[in-house]
Formats: C-alpha cells, sequence, structure tokens
C-alpha cells in the first residue's frame, strides 16, 4: 500500500507521537513496542496505535505477510475512530506474539484489553488482508469486537481441513504447531460456538480456489456475509478494490454494523 498514505499526514504523525506515549506509559518495559518509526517505517514497525481525541470507537488492523501494516489512506483519514495497527514480523498470524504487545496469543490479547480500555473501553472493529485476515477474526471474536472485516481472509490453520495437503504447502505453520500443538485453529468451530459474536464480512475472488473454500467454510454461519470480488483480483483482493476506490465506503460500513446476539440467532 504507498507509503505517503502515512507519511505525509501530519495529523496523522501527530497521533501516533501521542500513541507512542500511552505505549510507553502502558509497555514501557517491553522492547520494541515504544520507537517512533520514521518515514516509511511506520509501515514495517510492528506495532503502532494512533489515538484520535473525542473517538467513539476503535479499529484494530492486521497486516498480513507481506511486511507492512494495514494503514491504507482510508484507515488514516478515519474520522472519530482510534486506530491499533499491528502486524507479526514471524508470520505465525499474531498466534505466538507480537513485539511490544506480548510473548504469545494470551499476552497479546491481555495488552490489547488493556491498551483498549485506556482509549476508553470503546466498541471494537477488526480489519485484516490476506495473512492478516486469520488474526482479525480471531482476536476479533475474543475482544468481543462488534464487527470484522477481512480480504482474502484465512479461516482455519488446521492442516487437516486440507486432507492429504503436505505440511511443506504451508511452511510458515510448522513453526506454529510446534508451539502450539492443541490451540484451537479452526475458526468456523469458534464463530459457530460463540454467542454474541462479531458480525464478519468477507471479500475473496473466485479466481483463487483457496481463497474461496476458505471464505466458504463460514457461508452458513449466522452473521456471516460473503462477498465476491471480480476475477482478475485473485489473492490481492485488496489491491484490487482500493484501486476501485470501494475501501472507503467498504471501512465506513464496517463502523455501522452490530454483533450477533442471542436474540438474532432466535428470530432467524
Amino acid at each position: 500500500m504507498p507509503a505517503e498514505a502515512v507519511r505525509f499526514d501530519a495529523r496523522f504523525a501527530d497521533r501516533v507521537s501521542r500513541g507512542n506515549a500511552l505505549l510507553s506509559r502502558l509497555f514501557g518495559s517491553r522492547p520494541g513496542g515504544v520507537v517512533l518509526p520514521a518515514g516509511d517505517a511506520w509501515l514495517r514497525a510492528p506495532l503502532l496505535v494512533a489515538p484520535c481525541e473525542g473517538a467513539s470507537s476503535i479499529l484494530v488492523t492486521f497486516g498480513g505477510n507481506g511486511g507492512e501494516l494495514m494503514l491504507p489512506s482510508a484507515v488514516t483519514r478515519l474520522a472519530d475512530t482510534h486506530v491499533i495497527a499491528l502486524r507479526d514480523p514471524t508470520r505465525c498470524f499474531a498466534l505466538r506474539g507480537v513485539p511490544g504487545l506480548g510473548e504469545s496469543y494470551a499476552e497479546c490479547l491481555g495488552s490489547l484489553q488493556r491498551l483498549i480500555a485506556a482509549l476508553g473501553g470503546l466498541d471494537v472493529f477488526c480489519y485484516g488482508n490476506s495473512a492478516g485476515g486469520y488474526p482479525a477474526l480471531r482476536y476479533g471474536l475474543d475482544l468481543r469486537a462488534r464487527a470484522v472485516m477481512g480480504y482474502g481472509a484465512p479461516t482455519t490453520l488446521d492442516l487437516a481441513d486440507d486432507p492429504g495437503a503436505p505440511p511443506s504447502r504451508y511452511p510458515q505453520l510448522a513453526a506454529l504447531y510446534r508451539r502450539l500443538p492443541d490451540f484451537p485453529l479452526d475458526l468456523s468451530r469458534l464463530y459457530i460456538s460463540t454467542v454474541p459474536r462479531p458480525r464478519v464480512v468477507l471479500y475473496y475472488s473466485p479466481s483463487d480456489s483457496r481463497d474461496a473454500w476458505l471464505a466458504g467454510r463460514m457461508a452458513q454461519i449466522d452473521g456471516v456475509e460473503l462477498n465476491v470480488v471480480a476475477e482478475e483480483a485473485g489473492h490481492r483482493v485488496f489491491t484490487w478494490l482500493q484501486r476501485a476506490n470501494e475501501v472507503p465506503a467498504q471501512l465506513r460500513r464496517l463502523m455501522t454494523l452490530q454483533p450477533v446476539t442471542t436474540a438474532d440467532l432466535c428470530s432467524a
């Protein structure tokens, strides 16, 4: 995504400076969590917080395996919203820790809960692209987010859900399996069994057969909406939608969604 979306916005830079002060106050003893990046390095940091004065909601974004935070201009210019952006440099879907937040999923979840409370305990929304879509869905569930939006998002990391697939097909999962052998990795089962839960909007292109399969696994879950993107998008659905200038409207819609409750399920 364009680095200038962050580099040239002085107002967002000021918000990041205030966010680093907050991180320093909350987690100052944790290495890597309180250094203010400069220029393009902002997008490559593992963690960034941008408070917004008077905000009524919090958006948590999760970058994929491309090495950058998920901070398109639609996010940096979003009004009335605190922004927390993170990515996992180890490519373990933020399940084995994130620099500045913790060294395990439980530690990161606890740190995010503490950070959200410090920002006012407001309504939370999660937003993720590609590999970042998985932690957006997973953390969104445990943070009791109102809604989650994902682009080409994995919905399971369990090789048992892809019969016959050799581990070599998914090399980034090898360390994850060794570290978390009993960790539940199938999000469809977690979402079905959890109420209330976030409302979910997933975008995928049918030309990427794995993305289509991963999205389709969630199709029968109440509160999950699947949106098909043009064939030519492939796995790069977010980039394709950015070029079509559709992302700002999608993000605004995300911030209006309400969670799925018991009452919703009873009336379905």
